[in-house]
């Protein structure tokens, strides 16, 4: 099966629209200018690329507009114009929807995070702060231009937007999707603007990707969405393709939070892995869309990386970079240069790179100062981002190569297992069969943050750039990696080479990785943050203290500390975040874009969630003890289980995600078979095995809905919140006590249910035996 690229639409600081984008970018136009968005004393920098004119109130709701962000507005109109070029409506035809990102609704709501932090007894569920959450964007575009079918949020930094492409891709790929409208969008906001000063990564002039004075970063924001859809798909409707999506590929250097390793082994072996994927040699390449930040560190690295990849065909292909022109739009960048890249070939006519003037000898390659008009059969686009997730995308004329192997015939989907859960909670670290502990009777947990001993599970100095939530994460996800005997994660020195000669060999699907969330992201240390730049200028910003606000900070950490170079990336989706990381983990493995992976959240106690996001986001009131925790569960494909000599603890035996109410979702899981019935009418599907129960994270409404009607409305249910803490985390911690269960006989067959407003997600684990 092609994949096909049918529809895209761009909002960029140079026009609105993809016709229009590309062509100031063709005729060179670059977007930076004095900022007008707003005003913080002391930054070194003063010019960005901004989106002018822009209002949530365009796309808002008639009044609403006071919990939408920028960001939104960017990211409706970008997918308002991808669906309309592809000609479909998705009233009328089911299309899953992917949003990569990392600012949502920071810079309308960070302002605020400041203030309450000086009245603390003024925190209560505000309005405006329903644009916070990272999945607010997604929530937004679902809300303006669905229905979706099927909704994520995706965070790896700046490679996000490229990372919703892959996430859509896999899902057509496996057969899970027929159309998924992939994109990003992130908004400049001041967080982010004092950030990146304070690592000294900004130029205050306009920026020069690769040139050899070039001094720094300037900072973007955009949006882009393109439209995937299988080829039989598209035919079917007469759709034209635009280009095809030949290839993708995700994994981690395991290095650094915020530099990327100096001879770019890791994302030469992306690269190289993108190109198997899509079958085709550097031979066939003409042209790549370099990340290309212009910061002294990556230039020479993605240099290193693009020789070391692509050989002697490296001095044929053409290179630029788009934040010449449109500076680094974070986590959009990746959906908005793949976007460039696919509009590149089909027009035939390379962008160059804005700004650059003088190579600079440690960048050598073929750089495009000027655009230049030629075939392009196929393109490489390139996204690196904080914590070393380096994610590429390959885009080929429609049709101008045989298909890749493997895209013919019925999608292939794999036997996914789980091999290891832990937990760390209110009860302590705990393995796979300790999560059982969460089921027995006992006190609630106390208020406030659990006791966590760092030292007794992490050494102190290779942790010191870790924040709670990194340490929770590296510790939850060392625990079960270690429960469940896996080989292949390394820990590494965060400061040293990460050179692995096996890992930068083999390919990154089969490599270890995790997926892991959380609903809200660092909100206290954000708060804290924004407060010393509201209290006493952009001086103040921490280098140190910034890389760990990314929303995937902690998943980064803990690739880092594990060695983990798989794919890595972070989830957020309320209160089911948790679930859809597993969700997600199962997916990915099915249509085998990953052989191990580690998936769930990390919540921290935080007043200001507890008393004003969990209320006017979640949901989450009149609930009891919040404490905090970190939950995950290690997936792994079958037959690699079966390969190493590993044991599984739970098979998968059907999963599902959804948006709405929730009736009818559980239409397609296999019905619980009647307790003390043959072994062969268990065995006969649709049945799963006896004795089965319900487990979720918290007792909520929602839960008792989708239920209604099924089958598995009649068997026992548990509810961990009363031990493991009533907040977004405690699905994680139903999935693992599901596994505890299944791994000590006391249960055949667990469905795991977690959901949050207008969404939710079921996983039905097996005992390994009963798969």
């Amino acid at each position: 099966m092609r994949i096909w690229v049918t529809g895209i639409g761009i909002v960029s600081p140079l026009a609105r629209g993809a016709r229009a984008t590309m062509d100031r970018l063709i005729a060179g136009d670059r977007a930076f200018a004095p900022l007008s968005l707003f005003e913080i004393a002391g930054t070194r920098a003063r010019i960005a690329a901004e989106v002018r004119d822009l209002s949530p109130e365009e796309v808002a709701p008639p009044g609403e507009a006071e919990g939408w962000s920028r960001t939104d507005a960017m990211a409706v109109i970008s997918a308002r114009e991808a669906l309309a070029h592809a000609g479909i409506d998705p009233r009328a035809t089911p299309v899953d929807l992917v949003v990569g990102g990392t600012t949502a609704g920071m810079f309308e709501t960070e302002e605020l995070l400041a203030w309450l932090s000086h009245d603390p007894s003024a925190i209560a569920p505000l309005k405006r702060m329903l644009s916070h959450p990272l999945s607010s964007t997604a929530d937004h575009v679902r809300a303006a231009v669905g229905p979706f079918r099927r909704v994520r949020s995706v965070c790896s930094a700046c490679s996000s937007g490229a990372n919703a492409v892959l996430l859509g891709a896999a899902w057509l790929r496996a057969g899970l999707s027929t159309r998924v409208l992939a994109g990003g969008a992130d908004g400049l906001c001041r967080l982010t603007y004092t950030g990146f000063g304070a690592l000294a990564a900004v130029d205050p002039d306009p920026c020069r990707p690769f040139d050899r004075r070039r001094a720094g970063l300037n900072l973007g924001e955009a949006a882009a969405f393109l439209v995937l859809e299988s080829e039989d798909a598209a035919r079917a409707r007469g759709a034209a393709p635009i280009v095809e999506l030949r290839g993708w590929a995700t994994g981690a250097e395991a290095h650094h939070i915020t530099n990327p390793e100096r001879e770019g082994r890791t994302a030469a072996r992306v690269m190289r892995d993108a190109l198997r994927c899509a079958a085709l040699a550097p031979s066939d390449l003409d042209y790549v869309n370099a990340h290309g930040t212009a910061t002294p560190l990556n230039d020479v690295m993605e240099s290193a990386a693009l020789r070391a990849c692509l050989g002697t065909e490296v001095s044929r292909i053409a290179v630029s970079s788009s934040k010449g022109q449109i500076g680094h739009t974070l986590g959009a960048a990746g959906a908005v240069e793949a976007a460039i890249t696919a509009l590149a070939i089909a027009r035939g006519v390379m962008p160059p790179t804005g700004g650059l003037e003088e190579v600079d000898p440690e960048c050598q390659l073929l750089h495009l100062k000027e655009a230049r008009e030629a075939p392009i059969r196929s393109a490489m686009s390139n996204s690196f981002g904080f914590g070393g997730t380096d994610s590429v995308l390959v885009f080929a004329q429609p049709e101008r190569f045989p298909p890749p192997p493997g895209a013919g015939g019925a999608p292939q989907r794999r036997p996914v297992v789980v091999t290891a859960a832990a937990t760390i909670g209110p009860l302590g670290v705990l393995s796979s069969r300790g999560g059982a502990a969460y089921l027995e009777p006992g006190p609630p947990p106390a208020e406030g943050p659990i006791a966590f001993n760092t030292g007794a599970h992490l050494d102190l100095a290779r942790a010191r750039r870790l924040d709670r939530a990194g340490r929770l994460t590296t510790a939850a996800v060392l625990t079960a990696i270690s429960d469940a005997g896996l080989g292949g994660a390394a820990p590494v020195d965060a400061g040293a080479s990460s050179g692995d000669p096996a890992a930068d060999a083999a390919p990154s699907r089969t490599l270890p990785g995790a997926i892991v969330g959380a609903s809200f992201g660092s909100v206290d240390a954000s708060t804290a943050y924004m407060r010393r730049i509201y209290d006493k200028g952009a001086k103040y910003a921490s280098p140190a203290d910034f890389p760990n606000l990314v929303p995937s900070s902690p998943v980064g950490h803990a690739s880092i500390y594990l060695g983990l170079r798989g794919p890595v990336f972070a989830m957020a989706d309320l209160g089911a975040t948790a679930e859809a990381a597993m969700v997600t983990a199962i997916e990915l493995i099915t249509a085998g874009e990953g052989e191990a992976l580690a998936a769930g959240s990390v919540e921290e106690a935080s007043p200001m969630i507890e008393r004003c996001l969990g209320p006017i986001c979640s949901e989450v009131v009149n609930c009891g003890v919040r404490s905090e925790g970190a939950a995950v569960l290690l997936f792994e494909s079958a037959a690699r289980v079966r390969e190493r000599g590993g044991r599984p603890v739970a098979a998968v035996a059907w999963w599902n995600s959804w948006r709405g109410d929730g009736a009818g979702a559980l239409g397609g899981a296999p019905a619980p078979a009647p307790l003390g019935s043959p072994a062969e009418v268990a065995r006969a599907q649709p049945c799963v095995p006896a004795p089965a129960a319900v487990f979720v994270g918290r007792q909520e409404e929602r839960i008792v809905a989708c239920l209604r009607g099924s089958p598995w409305a009649e068997v026992p249910r548990s509810t961990l919140a009363s031990r493991a803490g009533d907040h977004e985390g405690a699905g994680g911690f139903a999935a693992a006590a599901a596994v505890a269960a299944l791994a000590s006989g006391a249960l055949a067959s667990v469905l795991i249910l977690g959901g949050a407003p207008d969404r939710g997600y079921a996983i039905l684990l097996v005992a390994p035996g009963d798969a």
